[in-house]
């Protein structure tokens, strides 16, 4: 009986103890300290995030930025590889207007030396009637062909 009377007295003397403690906490300034570290440390981890988000936009805009300079110098690429095919293109297809026109010449020389004007002033006639076509559609053709390729 005597030990159940002592345990008794020590859990009650802990217990009001216990009690007393944590009034006098509660009543006290005690949690002003509590307070400022929790601001604290709430404050800190608010920078920390935000310093990960800022870092996490500026690696986004750097490599946003790299692909904007890849397709463009990609696009700048065609841009100028069609140009030159385009331009390829207009220089032979000048060269062989030049090539027939030298022919032309040469045969209508050819007609001048044999003295007959009559059939040279036909020849002349049809010659330049023909080129005026060959060039009106080579010009036709080359202005198509410049604007589908550009409106793309």
């Amino acid at each position: 009986m005597i030990r159940l009377k002592r345990k008794v007295m020590i859990v009650s003397l802990g217990l009001s103890t216990f009690l007393v403690m944590g009034t006098a906490y509660a009543y006290s300034d005690v949690s002003k300290p509590l307070q400022n570290w929790y601001k604290a440390s709430f404050q800190q981890g608010t920078k920390e995030i935000n310093s990960m988000v800022q870092q996490g936009l500026d690696e986004a805009s750097q490599s946003l930025s790299v692909s904007a300079n890849e397709s463009t110098s990609k696009a700048n690429a065609n841009l100028k590889k069609m140009a030159d095919d385009t331009s390829h293109k207009a220089i032979d297809s000048i060269e062989a207007a030049r090539q027939s026109y030298v022919g032309q010449i040469e045969s209508a020389s050819e007609l001048a030396k044999t003295g007959a004007a009559a059939d040279f002033d036909k020849y002349v006639s049809a010659s330049k009637s023909a080129n005026d076509r060959e060039i009106d559609q080579w010009a036709k053709e080359t202005i198509q062909g410049l604007t589908s390729k550009l409106g793309n």
